[in-house]
């Protein structure tokens, strides 16, 4: 069986190659990232209108980012990417999108992140062990770290999407009051073992949904999972919230 750390190795792959055909054939667990990631482009496509927010926290090279634009071409869109070079790629390749240089928390400080030269989608506020020096290259560079709550006071998001390599948890933390006020649809990644290199949980992330009114399904479509279901699930990665009183922010 493939490792939660190889099977996000090959998603990202995937993307690069542009020929998800060929790793799919390897193996089912492969065949499983592909099916996460077709969707979150059809929750993009169904959930979206064309002048839709979309919030991209993890942003990277912008592959979810993308969609979206294409999805919503007339919205207000925000993108957080630390890493200088890739926030400049963005503002670049996405000139309609506000692009902004942060990572995001629980609340705001100037923090240590390890930035994978070799593997950017692993680089995080804390260093992933699965990732060697000779495959990652890593550095550390001080980022500005802001929350939710406070970078959006003036946008009511409709989808927010987070992948920041485990510190999810606390990007929930600090947007308690956009997730209780615009009731977003959130889509989010969680793994356990990345998820406790910042001292959370499963339990903890569900626990904290839950409060806020959400329901957890996979982003697939099974569920919802209840607490100990979702604590115990191994073979997904990608997530989706969704507000149990089915109310939805309307853009203006």
């Amino acid at each position: 069986m493939l490792t939660s750390a190889f099977r996000r190795v090959v998603g990202f792959a995937s993307r690069r190659l542009g020929r998800p055909e060929l790793l799919a054939a390897v193996d089912a667990e492969i065949r499983q990232v592909q099916r996460e990631e077709l969707a979150i482009n059809a929750v993009l496509a169904s959930s979206l209108r064309a002048d839709s927010t979309y919030v991209d926290v993890g942003a990277n090279e912008g592959q979810v980012l993308r969609a979206a634009v294409r999805v919503a071409p007339l919205g207000r869109h925000v993108a957080f990417e630390p890493i200088p070079a890739l926030a400049m790629q963005l503002q670049r390749s996405f000139p309609q999108v506000d692009c902004r240089e942060l990572a995001l928390a629980a609340a705001p400080q100037t923090a240590s992140f390890c930035h994978f030269r070799g593997l950017e989608g692993w680089s995080g506020l804390r260093r992933s062990p699965e990732v060697s020096d000779a495959r990652g290259r890593p550095e550390f560079i001080q980022v500005r770290v802001s929350t939710l709550d406070a970078e959006l006071r003036e946008v009511a998001p409709s989808l927010i999407k987070i992948d920041v390599e485990g510190a999810e948890l606390a990007v929930l933390e600090g947007g308690r009051d956009v997730l209780a006020s615009n009731r977003p649809l959130v889509i989010f990644e969680h793994v356990a073992e990345a998820a406790a290199l910042y001292g959370a949980d499963s339990e903890s992330t569900w626990d904290l949904l839950n409060d806020l009114g959400y329901r957890i399904y996979a982003i697939t479509g099974e569920g919802p999972f209840d607490r100990s279901a979702f604590s115990q699930v191994q073979t997904i990665v990608n997530w989706l919230a969704v507000p149990r009183d089915g109310h939805r922010a309307v853009d203006d």
